[in-house]
């Protein structure tokens, strides 16, 4: 059976699972716990997942960022 078609619906990569903690928190205003419960994982999981995917970004950003001087 392939990922897509696994009972429960599709199957999320990890970087999906971070972005998704941090847009639950973030945008939805969901509390850690909420999410926890919501993603099926432990709640400090949740909260590293989302602080990862945060550092992550950040740091994209500021690598492509130009200098102004």
């Amino acid at each position: 059976m392939t990922p897509e078609h696994q009972p429960g619906g599709p199957v999320l990569s990890v970087d999906d699972l971070h972005r998704m903690a941090w847009q639950m928190h973030h945008h939805q205003g969901l509390s850690w716990a909420h999410i926890a419960d919501e993603l099926e994982e432990p709640l400090a999981a949740v909260e590293r997942m989302a602080a990862l995917y945060q550092q992550l970004t950040d740091q994209s950003a500021a690598e492509a960022q130009h200098t102004l001087f």
